[in-house]
């Protein structure tokens, strides 16, 4: 994973992250909004997932169950990715 506010990657990151958990880094806190994959502002409570508790600070760490590592895609990755989908609008004649 990446960090929210650094950017920079955690390599050796738990498969839970713990509500207090900092960015060994720069010290922010990692169990927050903007650091979970189901983070999305506009929807309700700016969640994927329905009926979560509101949480007033984004970035700072809360106590949510439903939080999730947001996983970090590498360049290479998103390369890939963007040739896949380009590929199926060649023409092959």
């Amino acid at each position: 994973m990446n960090c929210w506010k650094c950017s920079k990657l955690i390599s050796d990151t738990p498969v839970k992250i713990g509500f207090r958990a900092l960015c060994p880094h720069c010290e922010i806190d990692l169990h927050t909004c903007t650091n979970c994959r189901y983070y999305s502002p506009g929807k309700p409570n700016d969640c994927l997932v329905p009926g979560t508790e509101f949480i007033r600070d984004r970035e700072a760490n809360n106590f949510c169950e439903e939080f999730k590592v947001q996983v970090a895609v590498s360049p290479n990755q998103k390369k890939d990715v963007k040739n896949k989908f380009n590929s199926l609008f060649k023409d092959d004649k």
